[in-house]
């Protein structure tokens, strides 16, 4: 039984791998979708709800092939309301709007670009939230929270290291970044007691590193 700090613990460690898979593959200009249902058309649980999201995908895929488009990639989370509603919300590549709209016959669609400077954090804490929704209205846990299509990128988070006390806090900044403030999260760990920091640094839109000069070596005869 997953105790409550667990529980919590679990939640927060997947709003930032969620972010992190989220600004390694989207960029601004891609879109925020969310699927609705019309009443008589919803469906009584989520694994029923993944059923009707692959159908979906797969014609969508089949659509922007014959457009002659690269299939799109995305990360999706299903809501599962407690009065009733049944949503999917992702977070997508390019697509037009008809392929979409021809795709999900099940109910509505509601589109919005991306727009956050190349930080989605706030995104990803909107979809754990929804996951979140989804079990307590299900009554039961779900290892998994958030479903990536393939060919996304892995992200690679900074390695973890020990600092001193006096050091708490005090985070280095690297040219071409910003620190996203509301990211810092102070706590302790649950498996040795120690306390931890994390944080996360955004690359600036555009910026991009300077190529380091080659040295040239004269040869001597």
């Amino acid at each position: 039984m997953t105790s409550e700090a667990q529980r919590q613990g679990n939640l927060r460690r997947s709003t930032v791998m969620l972010t992190l898979a989220m600004n390694e593959n989207f960029r601004d200009g891609d879109l925020m979708v969310t699927l609705d249902y019309r009443r008589e058309s919803r469906p009584e649980d989520s694994l029923r709800m993944h059923r009707d999201f692959r159908n979906f995908w797969d014609k969508v895929k089949r659509r922007m092939k014959k457009l002659g488009l690269p299939p799109p990639k995305c990360i999706r989370v299903v809501e599962v309301g407690k009065k009733g509603a049944r949503h999917h919300h992702l977070i997508m590549t390019e697509a037009p709007l008809s392929v979409l709209r021809e795709s999900w016959t099940l109910g509505g669609i509601h589109v919005d670009p991306l727009y956050t400077d190349g930080n989605y954090r706030r995104v990803a804490e909107y979809f754990v939230k929804y996951a979140k929704t989804t079990m307590e209205t299900e009554n039961r846990e779900s290892k998994k929270l958030w479903y990536p299509s393939r060919g996304l990128k892995k992200p690679k988070p900074g390695k973890e290291r020990e600092i001193k006390s006096r050091e708490l806090g005090e985070v280095r900044v690297p040219k071409g970044f910003y620190l996203d403030r509301d990211s810092v999260r102070r706590g302790v760990s649950l498996f040795d007691g120690h306390e931890t920091f994390s944080y996360l640094l955004v690359r600036l839109p555009g910026w991009k590193p300077a190529k380091r000069k080659q040295r040239v070596r004269e040869k001597r005869r």
